[in-house]
């Protein structure tokens, strides 16, 4: 029962870096509707940063443990028929949708993820021309839809993982609970309406 507790509590700290790093990936890409330049200097400092290559390590160690233990709570929950978390729901009509779509927006989150590193990182692209890589990446339209569907799959993900997060934690209570819903559902649109408007943007601009 001690492991459980820790394993879920890891991946709520996984999961809350993922965030952490989701929030400034964003700082750096709004740059592309304010000032394009801008934001090509960014991208050049940032891949010339000697430190880039051991955050990068560290990030993707995070997801893959993100990763294993959202699909062993998955499976656990499915193979016990746990649907207790769904019945606390039974008036949260959206975070029961969340729970359910979960693995689905992870799959597609994961596979988005794969794509853009082979698109923007492995190789990336010269100084100065990743904006216009990007742009010429969603002239696809398989990979706008991709783009988009991510975009909503993290507004989804968001909405059941940060609320989920707080629970493992031993953070939510009954007192704070729709605090911690309100404050989730904000951060949650945020980021995922964020990511959808750049990406219509890049596509249409």
């Amino acid at each position: 029962m001690e492991l459980e507790a820790f394993t879920q509590k890891f991946q709520s700290y996984s999961g809350l870096v993922l965030v952490f790093f989701i929030a400034v990936h964003l700082a750096g890409v709004i740059l592309i509707g304010i000032n394009p330049d801008a934001f090509e200097i960014y991208a050049s400092n940032l891949h010339s940063s000697v430190f880039l290559p051991y955050f990068e390590i560290g990030l993707a160690i995070t997801f893959m443990i993100h990763i294993f233990l959202t699909i062993k709570k998955v499976l656990k929950n499915r193979l016990s028929g746990n649907n207790a978390i769904l019945k606390t729901r039974r008036n949260d009509y959206l975070g029961a949708l969340a729970s359910k779509v979960q693995p689905f927006t992870g799959v597609i989150l994961a596979s988005f993820l794969i794509i853009h590193l082979l698109q923007l990182r492995f190789p990336r692209p010269g100084d100065n021309l990743e904006l216009t890589t990007l742009k010429n990446k969603l002239e696809d339209f398989h990979i706008f839809v991709l783009y988009s569907l991510a975009s909503i799959s993290l507004f989804f993900h968001l909405v059941q993982g940060i609320e989920s997060g707080h629970r493992s934690l031993g953070i939510l209570t009954q007192s704070n609970s729709l605090n911690i819903r309100y404050i989730s559902r904000f951060i949650s649109i945020f980021f995922g309406l964020s990511y959808l408007i750049i990406t219509f943007y890049l596509r249409f601009k």
